[in-house]
């Protein structure tokens, strides 16, 4: 299929490849970039996040393990001694002790928490919190105590017991620690967190909001409806469009404390370089599309359409049509290439005309000396039949055969002029014919022309070949009797001329054969008389002028003269 396509549509077709190639490449590649850094930016986030969520809940494992353990210290048991109840300055002494321990651990510990401890069966209560005193309320631990820790007031709140199988029956418990610490240390560590990795870190819950870093943004806030509506699992993240800015949102849950450490980025942001880096591309590409186009166009006019001019050009020439001229209004190579291809037709043009001219003045005069020539046979039987009517003293026959025959021969063999009246051609075929149905006696003809054509001038001898043709071939062969028609008019600046006759006729392969050997050159095996009639009317009037054969309804051949009158303009 590519043979078939010309040259200018190849490179045409070879640059959008190119095109579609450079363009299908930087894509893949583009979206290839974008997938790796979105898949780095994802994981550094869950890094980060996953950081920081072991720094806090190794904060809470500390306070977790120190209220577990603060049971069996000493000072615990001592304060509990049953002896102490009528000692109240050893017990008091022990609970000092106890309460420096705490305040110690505080002081060592990253995080300053409120450790309470309650003593169910002595209603007593010490506690680290020294803005606030705390009485031991008897209803206070009726209900089950949660394992985990809980979120009360901007504080996580946990508790354990001694023994620890009192967690579901607190009022049965040795020992209550109570640990508890504000949301001002997780504060902390989200600005610290984002001072460090540049995210904008949070908590959140779905039941009580979030707990955001010191600058609480308000995309922050946006984030939630998000967080709310979606199906967090332990750990994930998803994308999401705020106020029309695409973010990762990446989310870590506290096996601790219950909330979702949560940290989001602006996937646009971060995007950006590549993003324009892209639009660069793709407006170059659009430019270069666009000079593509304005190239492949100056080529198709410089180059393309001169070509096809000449391919058509040469098509014509070699069809025979020596007329064509190629008109090229640009000056450049081409414009010489038409000049000298217009050059070379004319001369071939003129060379065909003036061959063509030659060999129809030969044939012409070919035709006009077999014409002037007296037709022996013809001659002899005309005299016979003069002789033998003047013996039969048919006065009237002898007279009418040597008029007709004088009048015929002065006419055929007259040279003065090569144009002859419709009027004039038909008189001498008239004397023509009266002749032939004087020696025949079974022929008869008619005439019927319209008067618009008598005066219209044709070639000398146009119809005599015809009649002649029609006499010897088709009705002499016959036994019966013949007839001749002819008969004409004109249509639209279109004249015809049409003889029939009722003798043998012609096959559909003789007529074709008729037809095809009025165009080929003429040889010895054909009769040059019709030929050079069809020649010479084709030649004075132009394409459709000329000779056509066809079935008679006489039983014949029909023979149509055609003509465009055009040499009276």
């Amino acid at each position: 299929m590519l043979n078939r396509l010309n040259v200018f549509t190849k490179i045409a077709l070879l640059v959008v490849i190119l095109l579609i190639l450079v363009l299908f490449l930087y894509t893949y590649s583009n979206r290839e970039s974008v997938r790796v850094i979105e898949y780095e930016i994802q994981n550094n986030t869950k890094n980060q996040l996953s950081t920081f969520a072991d720094s806090v809940e190794s904060n809470i494992y500390q306070l977790s393990l120190y209220g577990m353990s603060i049971g069996q210290d000493s000072s615990i048991q001592e304060y509990q001694r049953p002896d102490y109840k009528d000692i109240p300055y050893e017990r008091a002494k022990a609970g000092i002790a106890i309460l420096e321990k705490m305040n110690l651990y505080n002081a060592a510990s990253k995080w300053h928490s409120t450790i309470t401890l309650y003593f169910p069966r002595m209603k007593k209560v010490i506690s680290t919190d020294d803005d606030a005193y705390i009485p031991y309320e008897e209803n206070q631990f009726t209900e089950p105590l949660s394992q985990y820790w809980t979120y009360d007031d901007n504080h996580f709140v946990w508790h354990t017991t001694v023994p620890t199988t009192a967690i579901s029956n607190p009022s049965k418990a040795k020992l209550i620690t109570k640990i508890s610490f504000p949301i001002h240390h997780l504060k902390l560590l989200l600005d610290q967190n984002k001072l460090n990795n540049k995210g904008d870190p949070f908590m959140f819950h779905p039941d009580f909001g979030l707990i955001s870093n010191s600058t609480e943004k308000s995309t922050m806030k946006s984030v939630l409806p998000s967080l709310q509506s979606a199906k967090l699992e332990a750990k994930g993240g998803f994308r999401t469009t705020l106020d029309g800015t695409e973010y990762y949102v990446s989310y870590i849950q506290s096996k601790s404390l219950g909330w979702y450490y949560v940290d989001y980025v602006p996937m646009q942001q971060i995007l950006k370089p590549i993003t324009i880096s892209r639009n660069l591309f793709y407006a170059s590409i659009a430019v270069l599309i666009v000079m593509s186009i304005l190239v492949l166009y100056t080529l198709f006019r410089s180059v393309q359409v001169p070509l096809l001019q000449l391919v058509k050009g040469t098509n014509r020439l070699s069809a025979g049509d020596f007329s064509v001229r190629l008109n090229h209004t640009a000056h450049n190579e081409f414009s010489l290439l038409f000049a000298r291809f217009n050059i070379m037709a004319q001369r071939i043009q003129e060379l065909i005309e003036n061959v063509y001219e030659e060999k129809l003045r030969r044939r012409e005069a070919t035709l006009k000396q077999l014409q002037s020539q007296i037709n022996p046979h013809f001659l002899y039987n005309c005299l016979f039949y003069i002789k033998n009517m003047a013996r039969m003293k048919n006065e009237k026959a002898v007279v009418a055969m040597a008029l007709n025959l004088g009048e015929y021969y002065r006419y055929i063999t007259r040279s003065e002029n090569d144009m002859a009246t419709i009027r004039e051609e038909l008189a001498m075929v008239k004397n023509y014919l009266e002749i032939q149905s004087l020696r025949l006696e079974r022929m008869h003809f008619t005439i019927d022309v319209s008067h618009a054509i008598l005066d219209k001038t044709v070639p000398r001898l146009t119809l005599q070949p015809i009649i002649e043709n029609a006499v010897i071939h088709g009705l002499e062969p016959r036994a019966e009797n013949g007839e001749i028609r002819i008969y004409g008019d004109c249509k639209d600046d279109v004249y015809m001329l049409t003889v029939e006759d009722s003798g043998l006729g012609m096959s559909d392969k003789q007529l074709e054969q008729m037809k095809y050997d009025l165009l080929k050159p003429l040889d010895e095996n054909m009769g040059c008389g019709t030929w050079n009639v069809h020649q010479r009317l084709s030649f004075l009037y132009g394409e459709g002028a000329g000779l056509t054969y066809n079935h008679s309804s006489l039983g014949g051949v029909k023979v149509d003269i055609i003509w465009h009158d055009n040499t009276n303009k």
